[in-house]
C-alpha cells in the first residue's frame, strides 16, 4: 500500500511541476507577444502639402462594449493612427455613457465625435411577429447595410474605415489607407471573405435575380464571383472594411439596398449588411474597384487575415498558417483568380 502512496505522490508531484512549466511558458510567450504587439517602426509620413481625404474611423457599438472598443482602438492606434490623426465617429441608438466618452476619448490620438442613431427601428413593412431572431441586432445589421451613410455625423467624410469592438489588427500598415483608396479610385476594401451558410440565406439569391430582372445589366460588373454552376453565397465579411461613401450613397446602390431591404430577409432570414454590401460590390462595381488588403493583419472572433510575405511578417504577430483565406470556405482566393 506503500508503494501506491508513493506512486501517487510522485504523480502529483510531476503534474505539478508540468503546471508550473505551463504556467511559466504561457506568461513568457505572452510576454514576448506583448514586446511585438507594442513594437511600431516608423513609418513614412505624408509628403508635406499633401491633403489627407475626408475620412474617419466609424464605431456603432454601446456604452456597455468600453473595453472592446478600447482594445481595438489600441491596436488601430500603435499600428496607423498614432501617425495619422483620423477622427473616430461613435454611433449608438442609445446615448453614451461619461465613462463611456471619457474611456476612448482617452485612447484617441484624433477628434473623437459621439452621436445618436434616430432611425435605428425596423421598417413599418416588418411584421414583428416573425422576427425569430433579437430585433435590436436586425436593427444594426439593416443600419449597416444602407442608412448610417446618411447620417448626419458621418455626412462630411468620403471615406470610412469600420472597426468593430474587440478586434484585432496584428500587423502595421506600411502606407495610408484613405490615400490608397483616392488615388486609385477604389471604391470598396476588404479583408476577410467567406461563403455564408445555406440556411441564413435561403431566398437572398432569388430576390436579388428579381431586382436584376427589374433593371439593366452592368458589363463591368464582378457577379461571376458570386457564380459558379449555382450561386456560391460568398461574402466580405464588412467588420473590417473600407467604403468610398459616394458608392453607398450612388441611386444605383441605394435602389438595390431599398428593393432587397423590402423582401424583409434581414428579418425574417438571416441576411446582414455583409449580404447586402457583397451584392452590391458584385453588381456595380468593376474588379479593379475593389481591393483585397490581403496584406493586411486582422482577426476577429475565429477569423483572421495574415500575411505570408517575410517583409511584412516583420511587422505583424499573426500566423499566416491560420489565416482564413487558406480555408475551403474562403473566397479571397477565388476573388484573385476571377
Amino acid at each position: 500500500m506503500a508503494f501506491v502512496y508513493r506512486r501517487i505522490y510522485r504523480i502529483l508531484v510531476l503534474l505539478g511541476l508540468l503546471l508550473v512549466f505551463v504556467l511559466w511558458r504561457n506568461r513568457h510567450t505572452a510576454e514576448k507577444a506583448s514586446e511585438v504587439v507594442r513594437y511600431t517602426p516608423p513609418l513614412p509620413p505624408l509628403p508635406t502639402g499633401s491633403a489627407q481625404p475626408q475620412s474617419c474611423f466609424v464605431f456603432i457599438t454601446r456604452s456597455m462594449s468600453l473595453t472592446k472598443v478600447r482594445r481595438t482602438m489600441f491596436d488601430v492606434e500603435k499600428r496607423f493612427n498614432e501617425r495619422y490623426h483620423y477622427p473616430y465617429v461613435f454611433l449608438s441608438e442609445n446615448h453614451f455613457s461619461d465613462a463611456f466618452k471619457e474611456g476612448v476619448t482617452k485612447m484617441a490620438s484624433s477628434p473623437v465625435h459621439f452621436a445618436l442613431i434616430e432611425d435605428w427601428q425596423e421598417p413599418e413593412w416588418i411584421d414583428t411577429d416573425r422576427v425569430n431572431d433579437r430585433i435590436g441586432f436586425r436593427n444594426m445589421l439593416r443600419y449597416w447595410s444602407g442608412p448610417f451613410a446618411y447620417h448626419p455625423a458621418i455626412q462630411p467624410y468620403r471615406y470610412i474605415w469600420r472597426l468593430e469592438p474587440g478586434s484585432h489588427y496584428t500587423c502595421d500598415f506600411e502606407y495610408d489607407p484613405f490615400v490608397e483608396m483616392k488615388h486609385r479610385q477604389l471604391k470598396y476594401g476588404f479583408a476577410i471573405s467567406i461563403q455564408e451558410i445555406p440556411s441564413a440565406v435561403p431566398s437572398l439569391w432569388q430576390s436579388f435575380e428579381q431586382y436584376i430582372a427589374q433593371h439593366s445589366s452592368r458589363g463591368n460588373s464582378t457577379l461571376d464571383w458570386l457564380v459558379d454552376a449555382d450561386f456560391n453565397r460568398c461574402q466580405f465579411l464588412t467588420n473590417f472594411e473600407l467604403i468610398d461613401l459616394d458608392f453607398m450613397r450612388s441611386t444605383e446602390y441605394q435602389e438595390l439596398f431599398n428593393f432587397m431591404d423590402r423582401q424583409g430577409g434581414i428579418y425574417y432570414e438571416q441576411w446582414s449588411d455583409a449580404s447586402i454590401r457583397s451584392l452590391a460590390v458584385a453588381l456595380l462595381l468593376s474588379r479593379k474597384q475593389v481591393w483585397w488588403l490581403a496584406d493586411a493583419g486582422y482577426s476577429h472572433d475565429l477569423l483572421s487575415n495574415c500575411p505570408s510575405d517575410p517583409h511584412r511578417q516583420r511587422h505583424c504577430h499573426c500566423d499566416p498558417a491560420k489565416s482564413t483565406h487558406l480555408l475551403p470556405m474562403s473566397c479571397s482566393v477565388y476573388w484573385k483568380q476571377r
